[in-house]
């Protein structure tokens, strides 16, 4: 405050003195050549100057300028207004994702609980107090409700595919870690970050079963789908059928991407739509090769049956070079050859 006033209103008269300062630094000069010349007896007497002089100098106080009240009041309120606006943010965000997991309808009395610390800190924070400390406790809070919801439906989906066989141990260490949050949730002054612990290793336990059956099942899958592939170029279906082998194959590559790519439930699906497209171009390609060859061979039994037959009319009734009733010789003439007289 006194910073304040001297540079601002120029009236702090006390503070700073030029005269003093000035007899003060000729001082220090004599003293520091006393000491110099390492005279004892000098330097005491240095000593006893300096004591006369400080007293000499020595002012009757004056009286010191009154600061307005409400000058002081600002300036307190602004080196104690603290800015809560980041924290507040994070804990927005926190909540926002808790909501998108569906934490509220999971666990709807812990997350309730957990709205009312934000609005009282909320309240708080308007004030200008730092409740940056309470803030991060809640926004922790909010993390681990987006955890434990994500953890529960992760169980859903393993009970409901039957995948804990896959990874038993795995999937046992889950359902523990959710009843220790679910026996927290019950204590009073339960800490955010038991919770966060808690909640991440359940949904890391399920998750963990998920993917693991999935990628087993992409593998099974790959090795189907490879085999049905073989059988349709056995058919020559890259040439039949040129746009649906396209697609296949491309189905099977994505599935590669996928699995490749930490996805083995995307791929299990790429790895399936491939297998059934190559299985169907097989299937049809194949009917039709059988549709085309059957006739080919019909064709060709038509004009055996046809050699046959007529092998058989010659032996029946060969042909000798007689007239035949009804047909007239080479050499006959058909019709009367007409003369015309000349008209005169």
């Amino acid at each position: 405050i006194g910073i304040y006033y001297f540079f601002h209103k120029r009236s702090f008269q006390t503070l700073l003195d030029f005269g003093k300062c000035c007899k003060i630094v000729a001082l220090i000069k004599v003293i520091r050549r006393i000491i110099l010349k390492k005279s004892v007896f000098s330097f005491l007497n240095a000593v006893l100057i300096s004591v006369f002089f400080f007293i000499s100098c020595a002012s009757a106080p004056k009286a010191e300028e009154q600061i307005p009240e409400e000058v002081l009041e600002d300036v307190i309120q602004e080196a104690t207004t603290v800015d809560n606006s980041s924290a507040l943010e994070q804990a927005d965000l926190a909540r926002q994702a808790a909501i998108d997991a569906k934490a509220d309808k999971v666990a709807p009395v812990q997350f309730a609980a957990t709205d009312e610390l934000l609005k009282t800190l909320q309240a708080q924070a308007e004030t200008g107090i730092d409740v940056s400390i309470g803030l991060k406790d809640v926004q922790t809070r909010y993390e681990a409700l987006e955890k434990y919801a994500k953890a529960m439906d992760a169980k859903s989906r393993v009970d409901e595919l039957g995948f804990a066989s896959y990874d038993q141990a795995t999937y046992d260490k889950g359902n523990q870690a959710i009843a220790d949050l679910q026996n927290l949730f019950s204590e009073t002054n339960i800490l955010s970050s038991a919770m966060l612990e808690k909640a991440n290793e359940a949904y890391s336990s399920f998750n963990s079963v998920l993917i693991g059956a999935f990628k087993k099942l992409a593998k099974e899958e790959r090795i189907g789908a490879f085999a049905a592939k073989k059988d349709a170029d056995s058919v020559k279906a890259a040439v039949a059928e040129k746009d649906s082998y396209g697609k296949a194959v491309e189905d099977f590559k994505k599935g590669d991407s996928n699995y490749a790519m930490q996805n083995p439930e995307a791929a299990l699906k790429n790895y399936q739509s491939a297998k059934g497209q190559f299985e169907v171009l097989f299937k049809t390609v194949s009917e039709k090769r059988e549709a085309a060859q059957k006739a080919m061979e019909a064709a060709k039994n038509a004009v055996l049956e046809t050699q046959n037959y007529a092998a058989t009319a010659d032996k029946e009734a060969p042909l000798t070079g007689e007239e035949v009733q009804g047909i007239e010789s080479e050499d006959a003439v058909l019709l009367e050859v007409e003369t015309f007289a000349d008209p005169k």
